[in-house]
């Protein structure tokens, strides 16, 4: 299983995931948040904050149609104060991305893992140096992060969680294929079938997908998550303007949601937002 694709050629030559616009609105949030998250809590774990990055991809993106080229998650976390780093992906992603950091001088704090990080769980953790307090951005491109592998990885440590929740072409577009067959994909983002339960309810595609992302956002409050937070960002194609996914923080202490209240104010246009939805 592919975690990540590279289908373009960035400007220094080597290959980058062709992406849409809206990737903008995503490194809008994520970098707001790694400021603010890294800031606010440095005296307490100074020399003690690790970053990991499940689906790092190869460092950069292009976005299609255009030459417009954006640095990928692994090259904007490593301006922000982490005393380690571990960036996970297939080993030909990685090739690309060990390119891009050759001569980095954060170069000794980084572990880079191949393989699918639901395979190699216990290699991430073993990078992990299991005191510090570590926050995982989790972006993949459908549902390959099983639940699993998220209850092994937050165990008996102190792990914040900003992921991307591909809600629109991940679950509501699929849920029909999906209940009509065995369903496996859901059923191992889930970690069980009960999403099978949502569907039977009825309705439009867009509830059932709902109530199976509510029942997601539950499974995570179960793991001690006592702050989760989900903004449904402005993210949509390019093509058909629908809804692609929603951006989530769990974070088991109250600063995750203070944090996450601020990075979330500001939105990429500029504009101050109000408030947010299914606040806790």
């Amino acid at each position: 299983m592919a975690q990540s694709e590279t289908s373009a050629i960035a400007s220094d030559g080597l290959s980058a995931r062709a992406t849409g616009p809206w990737v903008a609105d995503k490194q809008h949030y994520f970098e707001r948040y790694l400021d603010i998250f890294t800031r606010g809590i440095i005296k307490k774990w100074a020399g003690k904050l690790s970053y990991v990055d499940l689906f790092s991809g190869p460092g950069r993106s292009v976005i299609r149609g255009t030459k417009e080229e954006v640095e990928g998650s692994p090259l904007l976390s490593l301006k922000y104060d982490f005393a380690r780093y571990v960036f996970v992906d297939v080993p030909e992603v990685l090739k690309m991305l060990r390119q891009r950091l050759n001569g980095h001088p954060k170069l000794s704090q980084i572990s880079l893992i191949e393989g699918d990080c639901n395979l190699v769980i216990r290699k991430i953790l073993g990078a992990l140096p299991p005191t510090y307090l570590t926050l995982a951005f989790i972006d993949p491109t459908g549902l390959q992060i099983e639940f699993s592998t998220i209850q092994h990885l937050v165990h008996n440590r102190k792990v914040d969680l900003l992921m991307t929740i591909q809600f629109g072409m991940g679950i509501r577009m699929n849920l029909p294929a999906y209940a009509q067959t065995e369903g496996a994909a859901l059923t191992k983002f889930l970690g069980n079938a009960k999403w099978r339960d949502d569907v039977k309810m009825g309705g439009s595609q867009s509830q059932m997908g709902r109530r199976v992302l509510n029942r997601y956002m539950q499974q995570l409050r179960d793991l001690s998550y006592i702050t989760v937070q989900d903004r449904e960002m402005d993210i949509r194609s390019d093509k058909s303007n629908l809804l692609l996914y929603f951006m989530v923080l769990a974070s088991r202490h109250s600063l995750g949601q203070k944090f996450w209240r601020q990075a979330t104010q500001i939105a990429p246009s500029g504009q101050r937002l109000l408030g947010l939805r299914n606040e806790e």
